[in-house]
């Protein structure tokens, strides 16, 4: 990181909202007011949250967020910072209202980014060779932003301050540098769904690979640490962790579902304590004012319960969980009102899209995109080579993913423990590899056409391949 960072964030209509870094050098006074140029012109802007530091512990980084008031839509807006004798730029238009007549409306869907892997910044790279016109209008992260519990063998301290100075540094490199995010973070307005990496594997439960997650004062200590940095990086102010975040853009309204930092250790529920009413609502709304919805969750709705060994030493999946069968009836109704519902989600290392239909129809439509750079697997990266390098050499089999799953089928319906045989499913494409997804969204009539592209992150990609979704009707 060099000097001040100017990322943009979803907003309403007529605004930028602006999220700005800047480095702490104990100094500088964080009430010192920021100086904003919108097209060369000082301008006031609205503090939404204040520059403070990014965890209590003598962080390295102050965090804020800010809003302006933009000129007409359509044309893009230089917007500078000034702070600390340090400036930063970004160039954006006002967010869309609404779809335009004939254009596409794009959503970049990105999850599972382990820096680590990415040292040769293939991430940055492959999202900069897709063309200007085809870039989004909106970044939807959808869980596993940071791995704070990596590496495995590490041995973490059990105390928060040292926690918070470590997390902090894995947040500084992933949000402000070339060879994190900074070049994805910066292009469109993005919005945040957390998933247990932003914690740990399995969070809030115990892991077995997790020493600091073994009592309830260390997962304490974890949790405070892992939820200021959360706050300072990604929480989508003025809402608070927790609060399911809704974006409207006529006819779509994408809601962002916060199933992890609220989430109960007795798998009484996944959302927070307004999350189910916030859903209902929303639903209730769009079915009002018929809009067609976009729901973003960490982990896949289509995913069975799991029993409780595997629950307790790998992952407990959604449907394990109490609020589960509440969502998936809200999904529903929105459904029934002739509306399909898109289900978007990352978490599992492989990209798929996947079909729910009830009586041949189209009632949902998955699209899983994950990951962005795989995370290492102490073990089973290896033996995944020397599969690799065995079939090569007996069966001439070649992959260019030789640590990457192949996306398996989905379960044959959705949500059977709460529908029964209701709705079927088909699977329709499958991505394999570190990747990105675009999902393109036009009107036509009364009705959205939809289309997926998914990007290839290597360093010599395949073309993309683009997956038509049709007419949601």
């Amino acid at each position: 990181m060099t000097g001040l960072i100017l990322h943009p964030r979803a907003a309403p209509e007529d605004k930028a909202r602006l999220w700005l870094c800047v480095e702490n050098s104990g100094k500088a006074d964080p009430a010192d007011p920021v100086v904003w140029k919108l097209n060369g012109a000082v301008v006031e802007a609205e503090t939404v949250r204040p520059l403070s530091a990014a965890h209590v512990h003598s962080a390295a980084l102050l965090t804020g967020i800010f809003e302006l008031s933009l000129p007409a839509a359509n044309a893009f807006n230089r917007i500078e910072a000034k702070v600390f004798g340090q400036s930063a730029e970004v160039q954006i238009r006002r967010f869309p209202q609404a779809m335009a007549d004939n254009g596409w409306f794009r959503l970049l869907l990105c999850s599972c980014y382990h820096q680590a892997e990415d040292r040769q910044a293939l991430v940055s790279q492959s999202f900069l060779n897709i063309p200007a016109a085809e870039r989004q209008d909106l970044s939807l992260f959808m869980g596993d932003q940071v791995y704070l519990d990596l590496p495995t063998l590490n041995n973490y301290p059990d105390n928060e301050a040292r926690l918070a100075e470590r997390f902090e540094q894995y947040y500084r490199t992933n949000w402000t540098t070339y060879v994190g995010l900074d070049a994805v973070l910066k292009t469109a307005p993005s919005v945040f769904c957390p998933d247990d990496h932003e914690y740990w594997n399995n969070f809030p439960h115990w892991s077995p690979i997790i020493q600091n997650s073994w009592t309830p004062g260390s997962r304490m200590r974890w949790k405070s640490a892992a939820d200021q940095l959360y706050d300072a990086f990604q929480c989508a102010a003025p809402a608070v962790r927790g609060d399911n975040i809704e974006i409207d853009v006529d006819p779509l309204s994408v809601l962002v579902l916060d199933q992890r930092s609220q989430r109960k250790d007795d798998r009484s529920a996944t959302l927070g304590p307004d999350g189910l009413a916030q859903l209902n609502n929303w639903v209730n709304r769009l079915i009002k004012e018929k809009k067609f919805g976009a729901v973003v969750t960490g982990q896949s709705l289509l995913d069975k319960p799991v029993g409780a060994f595997k629950g307790a030493v790998a992952d407990w999946m959604l449907p394990n969980y109490e609020d589960y069968a509440p969502i998936v009836k809200a999904l529903s109704r929105l459904s029934d009102h002739g509306r399909p519902v898109l289900l978007l989600t990352g978490d599992v290392h492989w990209g798929r899209v996947t079909r729910i239909k009830e009586g041949g129809r189209t009632r949902f439509i998955e699209i899983i995109c994950s990951p962005s750079s795989l995370v290492s697997t102490i073990g089973g990266d290896q033996l995944s080579t020397i599969g690799a390098g065995f079939r090569r050499f007996f069966r001439g089999e070649k992959t260019r993913w030789p640590r990457h799953a192949d996306a398996p089928d989905a379960e044959p319906f959705f949500a059977q423990t709460v529908f029964g045989k209701r709705y079927r499913t088909e699977v329709v494409y499958r991505h394999k590899g570190d990747q990105l997804a675009m999902l393109a969204l036009r009107r036509a009539a009364d009705t959205l056409e939809a289309k997926v592209t998914y990007y290839e992150i290597h360093k010599r990609p395949n073309n993309p391949r683009q997956v038509p979704l049709g007419l949601l009707r």
